[in-house]
């Protein structure tokens, strides 16, 4: 993706993410990622713009649950101008379903990754 970095691909129930080190960090240190995100093979979200917690590497799964949590917000969700950027596209697609399963999927993921951490 324009000379960044593949970093990695998550890919589950038809949705795909593919990460990339855009080299770049933020104001406060934390790496700068680009990311294209599909569902069924269509293009929904392409950007430069995510920034990885410090807490995770940006080649786990921590970080990819996080950007897809942002990715999967819908109206009501968050502040109504927080889609003002959105095209009628990417909002059809937010209030399809299919925003409310891939967040479902995050919340699964973020549960098994707590399990898997905090297990004794």
């Amino acid at each position: 993706m324009n000379g960044n970095e593949f970093i990695k691909t998550w890919r589950r129930d038809g949705f795909s993410l593919r990460l990339y080190d855009t080299g770049r960090t933020g104001d406060y240190g934390k790496a700068r990622l680009a990311y294209r995100f599909r569902d069924r093979g269509t293009l929904i979200f392409e950007g430069d713009d995510f920034f990885c917690s410090p807490m995770h590497a940006i080649d786990s799964l921590d970080c990819v649950y996080s950007l897809l949590g942002f990715l999967s917000l819908r109206p009501g969700d968050t502040d109504s101008e927080y889609f003002d950027g959105y095209t009628p596209e990417q909002m059809a697609w937010c209030q399809s379903g299919r925003a409310e399963w891939l967040s479902c999927l995050v919340c699964d993921g973020e549960e098994r990754l707590s399990k898997l951490r905090y297990a004794k």
